[in-house]
């Protein structure tokens, strides 16, 4: 069975121990983060299942970073942490797409209990990452891990071929670096020969898919690629 991770996100030293411990011994992998900033570094790089974000981060606050889950890392769940009384921040979280709330402070049994309703909610919207994706000129199948034309013909593609087609498709309309898609497709850091690794495999892919989907990627000089919708 494999172990679902959580990110935690809390600038508090003591509570964020409290909850990573709990968690292990609860058979979660965990990912810490004291601030901000490290937490997006984090859901950028690493396969998070659950978001436990603090309200009140140095750096990049809970709030921005629930912005940036919406847009970066769709169906990603996330929880939010609040002071006792402040009302105004759990509707503003629940507002900008927190999944679920808990006050501090809080009873572990509680943050366990609702941890595991989130998790079996998003189940339903993790499953939507197996739906097939429409790109011009046919089909990419997560199901079958295949691409088939508008004519029916199936396109043989490489696993990374496939991740990386699939990571354009479900992050369209923005610049992704190199680095970024190292660190998501091959899990690897940014060196001259792996940058060169992403070129040579998006070349290879657009070769592949045909002209008009090959025409939907944009190389943004100095900063990476994009993949642009079709109107």
């Amino acid at each position: 069975m494999n172990e679902r991770c959580i990110l935690v996100a809390e600038d508090d030293d003591s509570i964020r121990r409290i909850l990573c411990d709990t968690l292990r011994g609860a058979g979660y992998g965990v990912l810490p983060a004291a601030d901000g900033k490290e937490a997006l570094e984090l859901l950028l790089s690493q396969d998070v299942d659950l978001a436990l974000l603090d309200i009140n981060m140095p750096f990049i606050n809970g709030f921005k970073l629930l912005k940036i889950i919406e847009k970066e890392c769709p169906g990603t769940p996330s929880i939010i942490l609040t002071a006792h009384g402040e009302e105004n921040d759990r509707v503003k979280g629940l507002e900008l797409g927190a999944d679920d709330y808990v006050v501090k402070p809080f009873s572990i049994a509680e943050l366990l209990a609702r941890i595991a309703a989130v998790l079996r909610r998003s189940t339903g919207k993790r499953r939507s990452a197996g739906s097939a994706l429409e790109y011009p000129g046919g089909t990419l199948r997560p199901d079958t891990r295949t691409a088939i034309q508008s004519d029916g013909e199936e396109i043989p593609l490489s696993d990374k071929e496939f991740e990386l087609f699939r990571y354009f498709l479900t992050h369209p309309g923005r610049i992704i670096s190199q680095e970024e898609l190292l660190l998501r497709i091959w899990s690897n850091k940014s060196t001259a020969t792996q940058t060169r690794t992403v070129a040579v495999t998006l070349t290879r892919l657009k070769e592949k898919i045909g002209p008009k989907a090959a025409a939907c990627f944009e190389n943004v000089r100095g900063r990476g690629y994009k993949w642009n919708t079709p109107q």
